[in-house]
């Protein structure tokens, strides 16, 4: 073949004709490109660039299209073609077909590969932790593994050509040249793990738990089925002893669980008995003293006064103390319902404010309300009256005398959101939620003697969470506290 400087074909023969099946009219003119295989135009750019240099180029394999579309290997020679000055004024190119050459060692290397690929496969069946056979579509062995010899006790040469039912146990085997068949129909693949539990059969006739994997892999004669199995008698053995611990820790939980109820329902029967018998007298007691104060039976000195006042103070303090305490254990053992109806917000800010503006009148502190009208919230009357009572009585008594107190309340989408506000001492950060926990007190008075129970807090959050809401506060030391708690808008 000829080609000018450009690539164009300038020359076509026989032989070219026979080697690409185009004829001299189809292929002259042309760019010699048109016969470049996919991928390869940039290297023949390559070889055009060097042979326009004056070089010459010898035995280069390629590959190049035929008219019909297949592909031909070629070997290229390639030299200048000078003009009588010596100057190149083209390209002359000499191919011949190697294709069958090439297609020859691709096969050997095919083969090859095959081979190696083969032996690859035979060494990881060898070395394969699990066991590892070969099953034709008769059901007969034709290949396992030494780890096969080890788990069923066989030597390879007692397996190879025996029927593959000689490993499942004997209850099984009668049907199980129907499952072979029926897998190899099937043709899918059924990965380790998946089935009923299965069992295996040993030479001496032990049997044992197994997982089986089967692969079908199809060659020029048959189906083959690759099964591979693994003994899973440690794992099983575990699986058993973890369940009998489980079983175990649910039984002693239950029992835990009884004990624990039936010591929370002596303890709830306990506190209601101890509530009557200690708030009885403890309401004689508060009664006498008002009956003193009145001074009915005759006038009191000041330092009886002082007495009486103080034995009165203890004593609201002691039933403070035990309604909380009987309180929480209701609480604690679910025995404290809510009886809940629409409440009117603003109302109850405005009649629970002036229960306490006796307290915060002593203290020269303003009380303010900043509440939206018609506001409502699903919710037990009397027990929020109770958590509002709490958290304004807190409020008064960290605040200095010439402080404030604001109660606030409005919408939050589905929720009426309470708050109360001061401008005390402030709680510092690692206490806030500290001030949740029973008995845990912030604040002492002077002459150290806590007020309060310390359980207000915990109570209030309980019987705010009851509802469905939650209370948390917002503060810091010396700049005041906000706490704030939501209820629903609507029963649920």
């Amino acid at each position: 073949m000829g080609e000018s400087l450009d690539g164009t074909l300038t020359s076509w023969n026989r032989a070219a004709t026979e080697m690409f099946g185009y004829s001299a009219d189809e292929a002259i003119g042309k760019p010699v490109l048109f016969l470049a295989w996919p991928g390869e135009e940039e290297a023949m750019h390559e070889l055009f660039g060097i042979v326009r240099s004056g070089e010459r180029i010898d035995g280069y394999e390629t590959a190049r299209r035929h008219k019909d579309g297949s592909q031909v290997f070629v070997s290229l020679s390639m030299f200048p073609v000078e003009d009588a000055d010596g100057k190149i004024v083209g390209i002359a190119e000499i191919a011949r077909n190697i294709t069958d050459r090439r297609l020859a060692e691709e096969q050997i290397a095919r083969s090859h590969a095959e081979v190696l690929a083969e032996r690859k496969f035979r060494e990881m069946i060898e070395e394969a932790p699990d066991a590892i056979l070969e099953v034709n579509q008769a059901g007969h062995i034709v290949i396992a593994n030494k780890t096969y010899e080890t788990l069923f006790g066989y030597t390879r040469e007692q397996l190879i050509g025996q029927p593959v039912e000689m490993l499942v146990p004997m209850p099984h085997q009668s049907n199980h040249a129907d499952n072979v068949a029926r897998f190899v129909r099937s043709g899918r693949t059924r990965p380790m793990g998946q089935g009923l539990d299965l069992n295996a059969r040993r030479k001496d006739g032990s049997e044992f738990p197994v997982e089986i994997s089967l692969s079908p892999i199809r060659n020029a004669q048959e189906v083959l089925i690759v099964v591979v199995i693994r003994d899973v008698s440690e794992r099983r053995k575990a699986e058993q002893q973890l369940r009998t611990l489980q079983e175990g820790y649910f039984n002693e939980l239950v029992a835990r669980q009884h004990e624990a109820e039936r010591l929370n329902r002596l303890k709830s029967e306990f506190m209601a008995s101890v509530s009557h018998e200690l708030r009885t007298p403890l309401h004689t007691i508060i009664g006498f003293t008002d009956l003193l104060k009145e001074e009915t039976n005759g006038a009191l000195n000041p330092k009886q006064l002082r007495f009486v006042e103080h034995i009165q103070r203890d004593s609201e303090h002691l039933l403070a103390l035990i309604n909380d305490v009987l309180d929480l254990s209701r609480i604690e053992a679910g025995g404290l319902s809510l009886r809940t109806e629409e409440i009117d917000i603003p109302t109850l800010l405005q009649q629970t404010v002036e229960s306490v503006r006796g307290q915060a009148t002593e203290k020269n502190i303003a009380l303010r309300i900043e509440s939206e009208d018609d506001l409502y919230a699903a919710a037990d009357l009397t027990r929020i009256r109770q958590v509002l009572l709490n958290l304004l009585s807190n409020a008064i008594k960290f605040t200095p005398s010439g402080g404030s107190v604001t109660v606030k309340a409005a919408i939050d989408e589905d929720w009426v959101q309470v708050a109360v506000q001061d401008t005390g001492i402030g709680i510092a950060p690692e206490e806030q939620e500290l001030i949740f926990d029973k008995f845990y007190q912030a604040g002492v008075t002077t002459g150290g003697v806590k007020e309060g129970t310390g359980l207000g807090l915990t109570i209030s959050r309980q019987i705010v969470m009851m509802h469905g809401g939650r209370l948390e506060v917002t503060s810091s030391k010396g700049a005041g506290s906000e706490f704030t708690f939501t209820l629903p808008r609507w029963a649920v």
